[in-house]
């Protein structure tokens, strides 16, 4: 999943653009022009395209001196460029059997799913301290699509998992079991106790898994 994407990434600077975004809360032209190396004028024109196209938004953000500036940031209409594992046929499937056997069936579907899923990372990540199994596990999920990254919060002592992306964003809403049960994952692979906090904002997804230790 990660590796075709990636390739398409590569060769295109309109998804490098939407793929940066993707990994922030937002970003202006000039910000985008450290990141990616292109020229500001370069940047600013795919920017304009792809507001244009849908899949961008601005809003001003407060600086600390001076106006505010104008940043850029997803549409929900651009998550169709980034990875998903649940597919609305999927939805489909759950939405059927609920109606077949009864509104419990999809949430014993999906923690079935995701206990064999807990079980096989847990064998598979098995280091001793939690910031080694916390990296591994955001290692992991990057490579599944979720656009993930490890970093240690010092002022708190937290390990955290940081994703920008959601494969299963589609199942979210309808299925709203999943955010505890992906809790429950982090908790079996890292062995403490997790908290898992969600960010969205217009096209933006963020969700913060930490954990101390």
């Amino acid at each position: 999943m990660k590796g075709k994407f990636l390739k398409k990434v590569a060769k295109n600077p309109k998804l490098i653009i939407l793929t940066e975004i993707k990994r922030s809360q937002g970003l202006s032209v000039s910000e985008l022009c450290d990141r990616i190396g292109l020229s500001y004028m370069g940047v600013k024109q795919h920017c304009i395209a792809l507001e244009k196209e849908g899949y961008l938004d601005t809003w001003r953000r407060p600086k600390g001196m001076g106006r505010p500036e104008k940043a850029y940031r997803l549409t929900e209409t651009a998550q169709v460029f980034f990875p998903t594992e649940f597919s609305n046929f999927t939805t489909q499937i759950l939405d059927s059997m609920q109606e077949v056997y009864g509104p419990s069936a999809p949430e014993k579907i999906l923690y079935n799913i995701y206990q064999h899923e807990g079980q096989k990372m847990a064998s598979a990540i098995t280091q001793s301290s939690v910031e080694e199994r916390a990296r591994a596990l955001a290692s992991h999920r990057e490579e599944r699509g979720y656009m993930s990254e490890y970093y240690f919060d010092r002022e708190h002592g937290l390990h955290q998992v940081i994703e920008f992306n959601s494969p299963i964003l589609g199942c979210l809403e309808r299925f709203p079991i999943l955010r505890e049960l992906e809790q429950s994952l982090f908790e079996r692979v890292l062995g403490v106790p997790v908290e898992r906090k969600e960010e969205r904002v217009s096209g933006l997804f963020k969700c913060i898994f930490s954990a101390r230790g």
